[in-house]
């Protein structure tokens, strides 16, 4: 076996190798070129950062690593871990991160970041063995919107650019990597913005493509006065009533758990968000 850092030429056999690491995952699922591609832009996944074992030049195991300057420091975000069935149980994932130790060092990262399924026990003890502690609790909800405003409280409009200073002003918690600041600005998702009175007093992010929302805040003074339902009723009606998805929600922002399982989703799994310093 060979153990090394990625570059850009692996990208195909990296999509085969998580395409078949995750048929049979808690969640399976599968990505295309196009989807794979879109998720390293959006997660600022670099090849040469991310580490793959091989075996006659077959990728058996992989990680996936975004980086950020975040604070003024490098934080390191494991947007992927994946073994092929196989090759289970071989203890590959501790040694790729043995031999990115002194890269990392060397680069002076002061964080790793990663998610991993509630459920997954077997993962949790691997990432805790490896020095990663439980953070935060993160919530995934999915479900049909079945959202009906009482009030037009407010004026529900598209917003053409992202307002970050005020959208800030709105958060209660802070959104996971996927959903951070860098992750919206490189993905553009759609952006609406409910206005009291010419201000801005709530908005949304969400992807009509792919049926997910990112982001969703009302300003202190204006909660509990319908703004989160009249935006969540437009998202509906911009979705055709399909099903949606919002994940990653800190388990800490309880009103807003209680606000998305009142718009009719439910949360279905939960992740934990475990960090190391290093």
């Amino acid at each position: 076996m060979q153990i090394r850092q990625l570059t850009e030429q692996d990208i195909p056999d990296l999509l085969k190798a998580i395409n078949g690491s995750f048929a049979d995952y808690i969640v399976p699922f599968q990505l295309n070129a196009e989807q794979l591609q879109f998720k390293m832009q959006s997660e600022t996944i670099v090849p040469k950062w991310s580490i793959g074992v091989f075996e006659d030049k077959k990728m058996i195991a992989f990680i996936m690593h975004g980086v950020r300057t975040i604070d003024g420091k490098t934080v390191v975000y494991n947007a992927g871990t994946g073994v092929l069935p196989d090759y289970r149980g071989q203890g590959l994932v501790g040694k790729m991160y043995n031999y990115l130790q002194p890269f990392l060092k060397d680069y002076q990262v002061s964080q790793l970041v990663l998610e991993v399924i509630e459920s997954n026990r077997s993962a949790i003890r691997a990432y805790e063995k490896n020095g990663f502690v439980i953070h935060r609790k993160l919530l995934c909800f999915g479900g049909t919107l079945q959202t009906t405003p009482r009030l037009n409280t407010a004026s529900v409009q598209p917003l053409e650019k992202f307002l970050w200073k005020d959208f800030q002003s709105f958060w209660d918690i802070l959104p996971s990597w996927q959903s951070a600041v860098p992750s919206m600005d490189t993905a553009q998702p759609a952006a609406l913005g409910a206005f009291v009175d010419a201000e801005l007093a709530g908005y949304v992010l969400f992807n009509p493509a792919n049926k997910r929302m990112y982001q969703i805040a009302v300003a202190p003074q204006h909660r509990r006065t319908g703004i989160g339902t009249q935006l969540l009723a437009e998202v509906q009606q911009q979705l055709s009533n399909e099903k949606v998805q919002i994940n990653n929600v800190d388990e800490a922002a309880e009103n807003l758990k209680l606000f998305l399982e009142k718009q009719g989703l439910t949360n279905d799994i939960n992740q934990f968000e475990m960090t190391k310093k290093l």
